[in-house]
């Protein structure tokens, strides 16, 4: 199967790299493309320079060697531009790995056979849009991640791929719970690829029975940390 890492900073998509470069089966590749507001230019040579200081780091000798070995690629335009699309599609990837700051389009979806997958911090289709942790917990419901394959709406994709309950209750704020939540992310991808290697890959059905929840406001956020602080 291969695998592309979608992102914008070299150093974001390495963490990613390091965790899942050894599940056997899996082609995996860094797909680095800039910004909307960013110079490409500026953003090849940034991430560039994260690759020669990355390869530096004594922390893997062996997995330094990612930037050098024909493993990370560079899109000239923006991840959704026509010419961007077309590389994708020449590339013949199975799956791609959301890890980058935009919203995809429905061409650049389908460049991939399978789809892009998205590590979603809620448990669909209950939980989707945003501050979904914080809502869970007001509600006293379950708090988790769901990696799908996203489609073009907010959290809407039909195929979830796994779904698992995560315990926050040891963090004492909302940033750390997140933090913790979206630090997941290889852990959770890794999952799921497991999954769809599997000889009979199984999928749960985003019904879009739940409902779509927005940024939570100051006063209810209040109330989320008060629940935090007692759970401990």
């Amino acid at each position: 199967m291969r695998v592309g890492i979608l992102a914008n900073s070299y150093l974001s998509a390495f963490t990613i790299y390091r965790q899942l470069h050894d599940l056997p089966d899996c082609d995996l590749y860094i797909v680095l493309s800039p910004l909307p507001h960013r110079s490409p230019i500026i953003s090849v040579l940034a991430n560039f320079a994260r690759m020669i200081i990355g390869s530096l780091s004594p922390m893997s000798w062996q997995l330094s060697s990612v930037p050098f070995n024909r493993r990370v690629i560079f899109l000239p335009h923006t991840i959704d531009h026509p010419g961007s699309v077309a590389q994708l599609k020449k590339l013949q990837f199975d799956v791609g790995l959301h890890k980058s700051g935009g919203i995809y389009r429905k061409e650049t979806i389908t460049a991939f056979r399978l789809g892009i997958l998205n590590p979603h911090i809620g448990l669909l289709p209950e939980y989707r849009g945003r501050s979904v942790m914080e809502w869970s917990l007001l509600k006293n419901d379950p708090v988790g991640i769901s990696v799908f394959f996203i489609d073009t709406g907010i959290d809407t994709g039909e195929q979830i791929i796994i779904k698992e309950q995560v315990d926050v209750s040891h963090y004492t704020s909302i940033s750390e719970a997140k933090e913790f939540l979206f630090n997941l992310d290889a852990t959770f991808f890794r999952k799921a690829l497991k999954v769809l290697n599997s000889a009979e890959p199984g999928f749960q059905l985003n019904d879009g029975s739940g409902h779509r929840y927005y940024v939570m406001s100051k006063l209810f956020q209040g109330v989320v940390q008060e629940i935090l602080e007692r759970r401990l």
